[in-house]
């Protein structure tokens, strides 16, 4: 990715990156950051049949966020979205503590795939 001199800097100092890195000698404006990746908690369904899921937003630009894919626990489901999320975040807090304790993102991923989540394809965003 290519960082313009108006841009905040990558190295996430939140100064415009003429100000910041553009100035080190190691830099240059063909700058590039690492992938990032967020997990969100939501639901995923419809009225009365709202199940619990997680997806993964990837970093694209700076500031800039898109859907990178969703896991969905199909085994449960609830009459509203909020029972369905507040399952999520349970789930992936439980997910995150073998993860703070030292665990790989395989392991991460596994205890996820062990709760019931899967990967869903063609997805839609109700915003």
């Amino acid at each position: 990715m290519k960082i313009g001199r108006n841009d905040q800097c990558p190295c996430g100092s939140g100064k415009k990156y003429k100000k910041c890195c553009s100035l080190k000698l190691v830099c240059n404006t063909n700058t590039t950051f690492k992938t990032k990746y967020e997990f969100k908690t939501g639901s995923y369904g419809d009225v009365g049949d709202f199940k619990p899921s997680i997806a993964c937003h990837k970093l694209i630009a700076i500031g800039e966020w898109e859907y990178h894919f969703v896991l969905v626990k199909i085994s449960k489901s609830y009459d509203d979205d909020a029972q369905a999320n507040q399952e999520a975040e349970a789930d992936m807090s439980v997910a995150y503590e073998i993860k703070n304790a030292g665990g790989s993102d395989a392991e991460f991923a596994n205890k996820l795939k062990q709760m019931g989540y899967v990967k869903v394809d063609d997805f839609n965003i109700v915003k």
